[in-house]
């Protein structure tokens, strides 16, 4: 008796939908870049109220290794931080946040307005080379294959700079990609000009 025929399954999930509690504190946008980039606000939303620090730093730690997040050893703290006066423990001592428009901060520092933006610092402050590379797959996809997608489309940089502030799911495949709303229209424009020259 012959096996029948193995057929790949497309699954296309929901947008996300749940977005971290906005936070002065400087975890707040490191969790935004970081989090987001395996799993859903949910993931973080149904952890127990009253775990403490402790908790969340194993967690965090768990998400660098054995799992291979990618982001810095130096951003753990801040992470914990955040986490931890917003989900857990230490709830009540959290910095509120003053304003609720409040744009987060910018994970990149800027030499001045009319200094040229520097590409290769905003793509390690942003660990995008965490999740991309030049030519292969990693969780996103590789610089190449953007490069093709929108190969021949006039207005291509400007929409590779829109998906790179505004985030999304379902282009590349199920692993939502965060949105970078922190990064200026200049930077995402100069992060855009570098992913299409690959």
């Amino acid at each position: 008796m012959a096996a029948a025929p193995a057929f790949a399954l497309d699954i296309q999930l929901p947008p996300e939908t749940a977005v971290f509690k906005p936070s002065e504190l400087p975890g707040y946008a490191l969790a935004q870049r970081n989090c987001m980039t395996c799993h859903s606000v949910h993931y973080i939303q149904s952890q127990p109220t009253t775990s403490p620090r402790g908790y969340w730093d194993a967690t965090v730690r768990k998400m660098k290794k054995p799992f291979g997040a990618q982001f810095s050893d130096a951003d753990i703290p801040d992470m914990v931080d955040y986490l931890v006066k917003t989900y857990g423990a230490e709830r009540s001592n959290a910095v509120p946040i003053a304003n609720a428009a409040i744009k987060p901060a910018a994970v990149a520092p800027k030499a001045g307005a009319t200094a040229a933006i520097d590409t290769k610092a905003l793509l390690a402050a942003n660990a995008c080379m965490g999740c991309h590379s030049i030519d292969k797959k990693v969780v996103g996809p590789a610089f190449k294959e953007v490069v093709a997608k929108y190969k021949g489309k006039a207005d291509a940089v400007s929409l590779v700079a829109r998906n790179i502030r505004a985030g999304g799911a379902g282009k590349w495949g199920p692993v939502p990609m965060p949105a970078f709303s922190q990064l200026s229209e200049g930077e995402a424009m100069a992060l855009a000009h570098y992913v299409l020259a690959q």
